[in-house]
């Protein structure tokens, strides 16, 4: 009679101190029904709630009913269940082992089963193993010049780059060994330190480069209507679409139960079923992300937090997790009326601190007192599990300004994404005459926030996107050049913490509380993907504007990527009037981009060539490859009146050398020691000619 070696694996995590796992059945190896004979499953620290049996010796062919067991020196519980149904069948002739596995109190039983691959026989080519790759056929034909249509689709082992195919084959296992891990480690939630649960996740999550980063926000304040109470298949059916575009992370909206179906007023933060989608049909949609190559970024709300019960004195400031599965999660976002700020009108009084950071409070929900130990934990264990068991990558926090900048920095400690970005919004300074130029005040408080979170978080790059509109709707391109010669907005002074944008769920969708021009928007597009910064791109302008409009930002995105400049790359501002923007980017140059009404001439071809362009817009991209030095010296076009005196240079601050060409601070920077002792002489002519009109003026003749 043949045998297969068994091995149970069961996962049961209803485990107290003294407990252990035990599977007991029909057969004599499992103690035919006696719980003291059951066959005994270990686990370990690293394998837990993962209990694991011996191999015992079944018969194959035989029929056996087992269960699940838990016992202690003193008492044992069965799970609920009904018996479990084990059919050992396997071909025979053939030596074979069987993982037998389960979870506790869920019916069914999944069979692993494991050939010997030694018994095969020689010269047998298992035709499961084939290698399936793209490129890896050719076009076959006979000597006639037919094509041999059988050979044709044949795999062709000589076709394949082997040191491409270990690489991928290597990179691969990594990312299972990854997963694993995190299933591993979600398990342990709760049940090791923090600090050592923080140090293992830090080994799995990805090292992201700012410099490739291109971020979409992956929905609009209507998005929760769409799909059929299904959104998150909605953006699935895109994925495709967005990797071949180029994006690396997609920013989902809020996913926790909430008051509001946007999102933003949340209540049971554990409880996923919201109106996008159910939890499963999120984490679907985050695991087909994972395999496009895209992160996904979590909306984060926590400034706020709306009650699901009441007090004895009728204020909605009770509330409950939402967690149903994790025992060992008992408590945790289970709050009262102590975890409201003082001084808020759903506070019973028993809180410790005052409300807000910057803004006071918010009136719409409870705002969450975050010097709160309880409330900290609470949210740190709620961001890991978002990591480990639902899958996302990093965080967008909400109302940023809402809660001091160090508890963003202090979350993103304890919950190790792989990047964060926050959404500091606070008014930017105007005049009588409409916004102010210098808008260095604004943005310095985007720095010192980054600083204040020790600089775990990037930030949403406001300064850039309340200049740009102001540049774009009235023409006035000045303003995209600082009194420093850099660029205006935070990307100015600190470009690898900056992300930048056009148009939010609250600035444009149905809000439009502070839109980008629609005829403009492209314009600003060609601005943020061509200059340093994380640009973003929001759902709308690639989905609902048409497919022309996704394919010109497409294009944007595409020579972004082609030139290969970084984050931090500097700006070098040629022209900055009225109705003209003219700028290289990189060092040596990757990009030059124009933008206005006004022509801005033609480059020298040898090192660039043309890249997208537009209504408003244009852009060049340096060649691959390019003959000698690169001189960015060259015609700059003829300037118009300016129209504003806070904009750029006078007419009578800059010198024109002749109708085409104008000597500028800048213009010198660029110049060789060759081309500067050239000028140094056409400036001695002229000076020496100058001196003799001024002379011949004075004495009256011509």
């Amino acid at each position: 009679m043949a045998f297969v070696r068994t091995t149970f694996n069961v996962e049961c995590s209803s485990t107290e101190h003294g407990e252990e796992v035990f599977v007991v059945g029909s057969h004599k190896k499992l103690g035919a029904w006696d719980p003291k004979a059951a066959l005994k499953c270990t686990t370990t620290a690293e394998t837990f709630p993962r209990w694991k049996s011996e191999a015992v010796q079944l018969a194959n062919g035989s029929r056996i009913e087992f269960k699940v067991l838990v016992r202690s020196a003193n008492a044992a519980r069965w799970e609920h269940t009904g018996n479990r149904i084990l059919e050992v069948k396997l071909p025979a002739k053939v030596e074979a082992s069987m993982t037998v596995s389960c979870t506790w109190d869920q019916p069914g039983v999944k069979e692993d089963e494991e050939l010997d691959s030694s018994r095969r026989p020689s010269g047998q080519l298992d035709t499961s193993m084939a290698i399936q790759r793209r490129g890896s056929r050719h076009l076959c034909k006979d000597r006639r010049g037919r094509v041999n249509e059988e050979m044709t689709r044949t795999p062709s082992l000589l076709l394949i780059d082997f040191d491409h195919f270990h690489q991928a084959a290597a990179e691969h296992v990594k990312e299972l060994d990854a997963i694993e891990e995190r299933a591993k480690l979600n398990r342990l939630q709760r049940k090791m330190k923090s600090t050592h649960l923080i140090e293992r996740m830090a080994k799995i999550t990805e090292t992201v480069d700012p410099s490739k980063m291109v971020l979409l926000q992956g929905f609009n304040w209507e998005s929760w209507r769409a799909g059929g109470g299904d959104y998150y298949s909605v953006v699935a059916k895109k994925v495709a679409m967005m990797s071949e575009m180029g994006f690396t992370d997609i920013w989902l909206p809020p996913c926790s139960q909430s008051v509001a179906p946007q999102g933003y007023l949340p209540s049971q933060l554990f409880n996923l079923e919201s109106k996008y989608g159910a939890q499963g049909s999120l984490e679907a949609l985050l695991e087909r992300c994972h395999k496009a190559g895209l992160r996904c970024m979590a909306d984060i709300v926590i400034n706020h937090r709306c009650g699901d019960g009441q007090d004895k004195d009728g204020r909605w400031n009770q509330f409950s997790s939402g967690m149903k599965s994790r025992p060992s999660f008992k408590g945790v976002g289970d709050w009262g009326g102590w975890a409201v700020t003082l001084g808020d009108q759903y506070s019973d009084g028993s809180g410790m601190h005052a409300p807000g950071h910057m803004d006071g409070r918010f009136d719409a929900a409870p705002d969450i007192d975050h010097r709160n130990p309880k409330v900290q934990e609470s949210i740190s264990v709620w961001l890991r599990w978002l990591r480990l068991q639902v899958g996302f990558d990093g965080w967008r926090f909400d109302f940023a300004k809402g809660y001091a900048p160090d508890f963003v920095g202090h979350y993103c400690t304890k919950s190790h994404p792989a990047w964060a970005v926050g959404e500091l919004w606070t008014d930017m300074h105007y005049d009588d005459q409409g916004l102010c130029y210098n808008q260095d005040r604004h943005r310095q408080a985007l720095v010192d926030w980054v600083n204040a979170t020790y600089k775990k978080s990037a930030a949403f790059d406001f300064t850039t996107k309340g200049i740009l509109q102001e540049a774009c709707q009235k023409t006035q391109f000045w303003r995209l050049k600082d009194g420093n010669g850099k660029p205006p907005g935070l990307i100015g002074w600190l470009p690898q913490f900056a992300v930048t944008f056009i148009d939010n769920h609250d600035t444009g969708s149905t809000q439009r509380h502070w839109p980008f021009p629609d005829d403009k928007v492209l314009i600003g597009y060609a601005y943020i993907l061509t200059h340093p910064g994380i640009p973003s791109v929001f759902w709308d302008h690639i989905m609902d504007w048409g497919d022309d409009h996704r394919k010109k930002i497409a294009s944007l995105m595409k020579a972004r990527r082609e030139s290969g400049i970084p984050v931090d790359a500097p700006v070098n501002i040629q022209c900055a009037d009225d109705t003209l923007y003219l700028a290289e980017v990189g060092s040596p140059p990757g990009l030059r981009v124009a933008l206005g009404p006004r022509p801005a001439g033609q480059p020298d071809m040898n090192y660039w060539t043309n890249g997208p362009a537009g209504h408003g817009y244009r852009v060049w991209v340096r060649r691959t490859t390019m003959p000698g030095k690169y001189n960015s010296l060259g015609p700059t076009p003829e300037a118009t009146p300016l129209g504003s005196p806070r904009g750029g240079k006078k007419a009578g601050e800059e010198v024109r050398l002749s109708s085409d060409v104008a000597l500028t601070i800048e213009t010198l920077k660029l110049m060789d020691s060759m081309q500067l002792g050239k000028l140094r002489e056409r400036l001695h002519t002229l000076l020496h000619a100058t001196e003799t009109a001024m002379a011949h003026k004075v004495n009256g003749s011509r």
